[in-house]
């Protein structure tokens, strides 16, 4: 049986009323950063003209819950589902495959099932009307052959779970080692790539594997058994080699273009939007926005700490965190020029710092005595009164919360407007 769902949250009792306040604090705690390729155009705004929501009803519309993987430890979201413009794609551990979500109403539009598919992690990835999942398989031996860890690649229809490829790579031996321990990340996709890792959590004597793949058809186009994929972009994929130096490899043939050693820790490494790679835990500096193409540091925030990105899916990424004595710090900044538009808390106006949950499309959505609205490019206070709901994702008609506690995803669609045709 697969993931369990309910239709509405309306009328729901205190316990769940006391669940969405916690989420909302956590989408405070644990903002929503980028999930690695299949960025829109940078200059999409005329293609995309709609405004962003702004408020949100204080009852969710819809809500949607199943037996989907853990989040990271950052309880990101994304690391939940992909969203889309109506659906949400979530995979399922029971009814091992993907399921995708109405987010007008909470049910399930299709459930694909993937064959032989055992552990997923995180969340699909959606590239245009394709999703993508990968799944860890295991391929029983026979004789003196030894069972042999795989994984298995699939594309759907993003609207009607109509597989399009499936391809299978193999990863070792079962017997070797941890080799089994080791779970498939679709880091990132976009039109044209595809970037799969698998690997062992925490720390491993497995080395990582990576592969590229072609999105249109499921061409391997290489792979690689010391790289842990981190970021696709357009002509490179980025990622930590087994020595612990960060390197990006060209998307068309493999070669690698760039290596640095950061000096690097407990690497945490993401996406904060198109052309940068986030970096943390080094000792050569700051947090560090990369570039992706070249390796260079774009940016280094010195004594401040950057948790996490929220790319706007236009211009600006807006990075959360704290600053040298501990306290909280939002900084904007331009993907093209790295440059930081502006900065929070600011004590020649008397402004303070917000929770950061998301931003989309110019809007930044946070907290603080209530949820608010900024504008991504000034900082400047758009609305205070929006409400208790600010959404940890976003799109132009709905804002979601992911309740961590209750493992559900409260949908509530844009108090303005409706989601076009």
């Amino acid at each position: 049986m697969f993931m369990k769902f309910m239709r509405s949250a309306n009328g729901r009792n205190a316990v769940r009323c006391s669940l969405r306040l916690v989420a909302i604090v956590l989408g405070v705690l644990f903002a929503v950063a980028g999930c690695g390729g299949g960025h829109p155009p940078s200059n999409s705004k005329a293609a995309d003209p709609k405004a962003p929501p702004e408020a949100f009803p204080q009852d969710p519309t819809a809500t949607f819950q199943g037996d989907w993987p853990s989040p990271g430890t950052e309880h990101d979201p994304a690391d939940v589902v992909a969203l889309g413009a109506r659906l949400a794609y979530a995979y399922d551990q029971d009814d091992v495959g993907i399921t995708a979500f109405r987010l007008d109403n909470g049910d399930v539009a299709w459930h694909t099932t993937a064959p032989e598919g055992g552990s997923v992690a995180q969340a699909p990835r959606l590239a245009g009307n394709t999703v993508i999942g990968a799944f860890a398989t295991t391929k029983a031996g026979a004789g003196t052959y030894a069972d042999r860890q795989g994984i298995s690649v699939i594309a759907m229809e993003a609207g009607t779970g109509k597989t399009l490829w499936t391809r299978e790579i193999a990863t070792g031996s079962v017997s070797d080692s941890a080799a089994g321990a080791a779970v498939p990340h679709v880091v990132g996709a976009d039109a044209r790539h595809v970037l799969v890792a698998s690997y062992e959590q925490g720390f491993s004597e497995t080395p990582p594997l990576s592969a590229l793949l072609d999105t249109r058809t499921g061409r391997v186009i290489w792979t690689d058994a010391d790289f842990k994929g981190v970021d696709l972009e357009a002509s490179v994929a980025v990622g930590v080699r087994d020595d612990g130096d960060l390197a990006g490899k060209s998307t068309s043939d493999g070669r690698q273009q760039w290596r640095r050693d950061l000096q690097l820790g407990e690497i945490r490494a993401t996406d904060p939007g198109p052309g940068l790679t986030f970096a943390d835990g080094t000792t050569a500096g700051g947090t560090l926005l990369i570039d992706a193409a070249t390796g260079t540091t774009r940016l280094d925030s010195g004594d401040t700490s950057l948790l996490d990105c929220h790319y706007d899916g236009w211009d600006t990424t807006i990075c959360a965190g704290a600053d040298g004595s501990g306290n909280a710090t939002v900084w904007a900044v331009d993907v093209h020029t790295s440059h930081v538009l502006w900065r929070l808390p600011d004590a020649s106006t008397n402004r303070v710092a917000p929770g950061i949950t998301s931003a989309w499309h110019g809007v930044v959505y946070a907290h603080a005595d209530q949820a608010l609205t900024l504008d991504t490019r000034t900082g400047k206070d758009l609305r205070t009164n929006i409400g208790v709901i600010s959404p940890t994702m976003v799109n132009d008609g709905y804002g979601l919360i992911y309740d961590d506690s209750a493992r559900v995803i409260d949908v509530y669609r844009a108090a303005e407007g409706s989601v076009s045709d």
